[in-house]
């Protein structure tokens, strides 16, 4: 991986930094020290728009998919492409990416449809299929998936290892997480995102905000979720529904602060301290030290 000549970007939320907020009514505290960013666009391989990410069982790979291209991808933790273990499965309009921690496979999102295909690493095929709107509960959610405009669906997934369900994330309009049981067969419950549990950002209205990437961290029982278009890092709490800490997702280049265009996956390793942030438009992966 190339190592920028950038000065490390601290970022210190609790201190009120600009561009940055810090809860206020919790002593929870997170920085982010800026380390690397390799490319890792492969045109010949069909990773030009990589969406979302999950860190490998071993916490030495990631695995990310693009939008536009029929593919599985697994990099590096230098970003380099591991071709002989990316596959193709099928399937175009494909988001969020999760590791199942037991059984070897991988859980991703179809934002079009909102289904979750569960695919098998070994045969390297799509196994399952499982549509949001015939899991049981789904009438309870259903007026917020009714007006939703183009592009508006599951952007997100990931496992809450604590509690041993999935839960899905909702890219707005209105931004929404959804836990699902262990089977995928029932929505066991839903909140939104919004102002009111502090997803807000100084540049962006609150109804703008959207989501773009989930991590559960089960070291912390806390949620990672990444907007694209607040350029934002939220750190969120699911039993007091509320955001913990948010940060501006960025580096420091010349001497001035640059924001990372259109990040779309996260994924936390909390034995290295390392954050992983893929970004869409840039097809390039980011990575922080995280303290």
């Amino acid at each position: 991986m190339r190592r920028d000549t950038i000065p490390v970007f601290l970022v210190a939320a609790a201190l009120g930094l600009p561009g940055m907020a810090a809860s206020e009514t919790g002593p929870l505290s997170f920085s982010l020290t800026y380390l690397d960013r390799t490319k890792i666009e492969d045109e010949g391989e069909g990773l030009t728009e990589p969406s979302g990410l999950a860190l490998s069982q071993a916490r030495d790979a990631l695995w990310t998919v693009s939008d536009d291209t029929k593919k599985v991808f697994k990099l590096g933790l230098d970003g380099e492409l591991a071709k002989d273990e990316s596959f193709k499965i099928g399937e175009k309009g494909l988001e969020g990416i999760a590791l199942d921690p037991t059984d070897g496979l991988l859980l991703v999102v179809n934002e079009e449809s909102n289904e979750i295909l569960t695919i098998s690493i070994a045969s390297e095929e799509v196994v399952s299929r499982h549509a949001l709107s015939e899991m049981a509960g789904f009438d309870e959610i259903a007026q917020h998936f009714s007006g939703g405009g183009a592009n508006k669906g599951l952007e997100g997934i990931t496992f809450n290892q604590d509690t041993g369900t999935v839960f899905v994330l909702k890219e707005g309009e209105p931004g929404l997480l959804v836990e699902i049981s262990k089977d995928l067969g029932e929505i066991v419950s839903a909140r939104v995102l919004d102002a009111t549990n502090g997803f807000i950002d100084d540049d962006v209205d609150g109804p703008e905000i959207d989501f773009s990437g989930i991590h559960y961290d089960d070291t912390r029982s806390l949620f990672w979720i990444v907007s694209d278009k607040a350029r934002r890092l939220f750190l969120y709490d699911w039993d007091q529904n509320r955001v913990m800490q948010s940060a501006a997702l960025g580096f420091v280049k010349d001497g001035e602060f640059q924001e990372i265009e259109k990040a779309e996956g996260v994924a936390v390793d909390p034995q290295s301290k390392r954050l992983y942030v893929v970004s869409d438009e840039e097809a390039r992966l980011y990575v922080f030290d995280i303290r």
